[in-house]
């Protein structure tokens, strides 16, 4: 390993940069706007990110570029990274700090992965702290050190963790196929075959809810067992959990209008979710709640807020139970195709996180 040497993360790289000032909104007013609640989750969803007005010159200096490479440098998540793997029109957020690899030094995939490595999540933890309020700035980041090997190394290196993640990819873009078909059959179903017989309820009648809890940010880990869910999804990892069902939960204040299932799996759900339990009929309950565009229901003044009385008052119109039932063993037919995937999903991703600190420490070496 003579041939590996010794690099500071500011060595490799030709620009450094915060991000841009600005507030964000869902109507699309310019391009993409890119936060931190964006990139936490395993996969940058583009569909679910805001926009942001910007004018020409800001947008030529904020402009990500595939390649790139965002750090989130406040709050729990402080150190969260995601490289930039799609051409999109999208600018970057003043809570991230962009890092442009120079091309002729390293490889940015293979440094995306070094990123995601304990060594750099401890230089993380001891950069932080024991603050009350997490963060990190662009000079100390830039110091973080690692190893670099050659540049055709670096990028085997890369080409073998990123074949797993795009299998990763694949199968979560195939999960995402089969819920659209799930939801178009709900849609067929029950909206466009709707009848006037049928029976108009709240839906609260079909479901216990109740908010989530707060997780202290010294119980955030990077490699905990468990998901911590919050409006927008994962936002971090912890040891502790405190559902082990199958439930839907929402976002309750900040962002509004997503809904998620959880398939009895060991969860933190944060006190920023709405949870909902003991759900008859559950994907009927679960694609009514979808339909019902959640984010309406907004009565925040100074963020956004939904309430629970609000959401047990929607009105649905039940059909009879053998239309139920037959939409029920559907879903469930198609639901179990994408827990299956999703733990083939979980596979590739321990296969991917075993091998990872071994190929960038130089422990497996890979043959050129």
């Amino acid at each position: 390993m003579t041939e590996w040497r010794e690099f500071k993360l500011g060595d490799i790289c030709t620009i450094i940069q915060y991000g841009y000032t600005e507030s964000a909104t869902f109507d699309p007013v310019g391009p993409k706007f890119l936060r931190i609640t964006d990139i936490v989750p395993n996969i940058i969803d583009w569909s679910t990110v805001p926009y942001c007005k910007i004018d020409k010159e800001n947008y030529e200096k904020y402009k990500l570029d595939v390649g790139d490479i965002v750090i989130a440098r406040t709050g729990a998540t402080t150190g969260y990274n995601k490289r930039i793997k799609d051409s999109i029109n999208a600018v970057f957020a003043s809570y991230l700090i962009r890092f442009k690899i120079n091309k002729e030094i390293a490889d940015d995939c293979f440094i995306s992965y070094v990123l995601k490595s304990d060594s750099y999540f401890g230089f993380i933890d001891n950069a932080v702290g024991g603050s009350a309020q997490p963060g990190i700035n662009a000079r100390v980041l830039s110091q973080f050190s690692f190893l670099l090997p050659p540049l055709p190394e670096q990028k085997a290196i890369a080409d073998v963790l990123s074949s797993l993640d795009d299998k990763i990819d694949l199968l979560t873009r195939q999960n995402e196929t089969l819920e659209d078909l799930a939801q178009a059959y709900f849609r067929k179903w029950f909206i466009e075959d709707a009848s006037d017989k049928w029976e108009e309820i709240p839906l609260g009648q079909l479901f216990v809810i109740s908010s989530g809890k707060g997780l202290k940010k010294e119980k955030f880990t990077e490699h905990g067992q468990y998901r911590v869910l919050g409006a927008n999804g994962e936002i971090g990892k912890t040891n502790e959990y405190l559902f082990n069902e199958r439930l839907i939960y929402t976002g309750r204040v900040g962002t509004l209008g997503n809904v998620f299932i959880v398939d009895r799996e060991p969860v933190w759900l944060s006190d920023n979710t709405l949870v909902f339990r003991n759900i008859k009929y559950f994907f009927f309950v679960y694609f009514s709640l979808k339909w019902a565009n959640l984010a309406d229901y907004n009565v925040g003044s100074t963020q956004p807020l939904i309430r629970q009385s609000d959401i047990k008052e929607i009105r649905v119109f039940m059909p009879d139970k053998e239309r139920l039932d037959s939409f029920e063993n559907l879903a469930n037919s198609i639901f179990a195709k994408i827990n299956s995937n999703q733990k083939q999903i979980q596979l590739l991703q321990k296969l991917r996180d075993t091998l990872l600190p071994k190929l960038i420490s130089g422990e497996i070496r890979v043959k050129m």
